[in-house]
């Protein structure tokens, strides 16, 4: 894919397609994505959405992540706030989740309170209140009608006791591989081959997109910055008067300077 659509036109509408929550929704990117490019949304069809596209997940999952390196997302989003006190880091995370949650309002969705469901399927597919769950919770309090604690509007999955219930079993230890039963099975189970690459193995990860504009940026910063102190520093040698070293007189230099030992 990344050799065939390189632009970032594609990736935007790939993205898009892949981040719709609702099947109208996604049959309409798909539609502007025909329109700009036959060839790509041809070569997208051939993929089963349910594999990559928001719109046709499960509700099982209760995640709406489209890829599997949890921890680089979750670094990613955190370059800005990772370095700062706990208190401002857990804030910098509660702002980014509202940002997150809030989104455009540009479309409209009912809202099951009872069944904890909305038409845009973010409340099923993240199990946590999407912005028109929100508004609905707020629309309740403002008629001054009961709203009950709001954690019970998040999934179980979490809640604290689930987290605890899920590490309440100990990893039982094993036996050394010397001390392994010996299988019956007539089969021998070969490893794959394993073809080395040409140069030295890389020990540094990949940095996202993220992180590399934002050092882009801070190598314009640092030149313009190096840039601006050069020129309030260095004086510009014109106009001046050469003094010879030798002499002390001006308007030539020690290498010229005709007179005799510097007297």
């Amino acid at each position: 894919m990344r050799i065939r659509f390189k632009t970032t036109e594609y990736k935007e509408y790939f993205w898009r397609c892949a981040t719709a929550t609702t099947i109208p929704e996604f049959e309409a990117v798909m539609v502007e994505l025909k329109n700009y490019d036959i060839e790509a949304y041809q070569w997208l069809l051939k993929i089963p959405p349910h594999h990559w596209a928001r719109s046709h997940f499960s509700r099982r999952a209760i995640s709406d992540m489209l890829l599997n390196n949890l921890c680089e997302v979750f670094n990613s989003k955190l370059v800005k706030g990772r370095d700062k006190p706990i208190i401002s880091c857990l804030e910098f995370i509660r702002e980014y989740l509202m940002k997150r949650v809030k989104g455009p309002w540009n479309d409209q969705h009912v809202v099951d309170m009872e069944k904890k469901e909305c038409s845009c399927r973010k409340w099923e597919l993240t199990g946590i209140p999407c912005k028109h769950a929100i508004a609905s919770l707020n629309e309740i309090a403002d008629n001054n009608e009961k709203v009950g604690e709001l954690y019970t509007y998040v999934h179980k999955v979490y809640l604290l006791d689930t987290w605890k219930e899920m590490y309440s079993f100990k990893v039982e230890p094993i036996k050394g591989r010397a001390m392994w039963p010996k299988s019956d099975c007539p089969t021998t189970l070969v490893p794959p081959p394993h073809n080395k690459a040409i140069g030295r193995p890389k020990k540094k990860r990949r940095i996202t997109v993220e992180e590399r504009i934002e050092i882009q940026q801070r190598k314009r910063q640092a030149n313009s910055q190096s840039q601006n102190d050069n020129e309030t520093q260095s004086l510009s040698r014109k106009f001046l008067t050469v003094t010879c070293s030798k002499c002390k007189q001006k308007g030539h230099n020690a290498r010229t300077c005709k007179t005799k030992d510097g007297n």
